[in-house]
């Protein structure tokens, strides 16, 4: 029997949004805070994490995805703002924001819902909230000078891009971090967003 794979469904993010990314993670850094921080190549928006999967059912998803990218054309992304989960005075993961059109975004994670559910996968239960997964913090040693820098940033923003196509990852949990590896890409083939949505 071969073994299942941990994967994710994502979409990645352009080389000037994701070196902007990289020098605010760089900033937040100098607060010496207890964060697991996560490598800039491999920071990356999670539309659907699907856990351990038997490799045969990887391959009944892979259509899935071309599906919901099919009702998709390509998506308007503001990576806009930084913060933390649940709330930035008990924060355990930092985040970088996606603006506020994030319509789009959120209507694509609901179809692969959607289209995910005959295969076994359920639904999330938590509604959508679109962001980027910059750091997981570890401890609450010098939390204040985090929180503070966190506030100090909170205007940030890097260069919009117009995602284009989604990527199905396989993740491998590794003491120096989590490696993302391609398994599958397909683009968007259906209409623009409109800008009002």
């Amino acid at each position: 029997m071969e073994p299942s794979i941990r994967c994710f469904i994502a979409i990645d993010l352009s080389a000037s949004a994701r070196g902007q990314i990289e020098a605010l993670v760089e900033e937040l850094r100098k607060s010496d805070a207890r964060v697991s921080w996560v490598r800039p190549q491999a920071i990356h928006l999670t539309l659907k994490f699907l856990g351990n999967v038997a490799q045969e059912l990887i391959e009944r998803i892979k259509p899935e995805i071309v599906r919901a990218a099919g009702q998709t054309g390509p998506i308007h992304i503001e990576p806009a703002g930084c913060g933390a989960f649940p709330t930035p005075g008990s924060p355990r993961v930092i985040w970088v924001g996606l603006g506020a059109r994030s319509g789009p975004l959120s209507d694509l994670a609901r179809t692969l819902e959607e289209l995910l559910v005959p295969l076994g996968f359920k639904p999330e239960e938590r509604s959508f909230k679109p962001h980027l997964t910059v750091g997981r913090v570890k401890g609450k040693a010098r939390l204040r000078s985090l929180q503070n820098m966190l506030l100090s940033h909170s205007h940030f923003a890097a260069e919009p891009f117009d995602a284009s196509e989604i990527v199905l990852y396989k993740s491998e949990l590794r003491p120096d971090g989590a490696r993302y590896t391609p398994l599958f890409k397909t683009p968007f083939s259906g209409n623009p967003a409109t800008a009002d949505e």
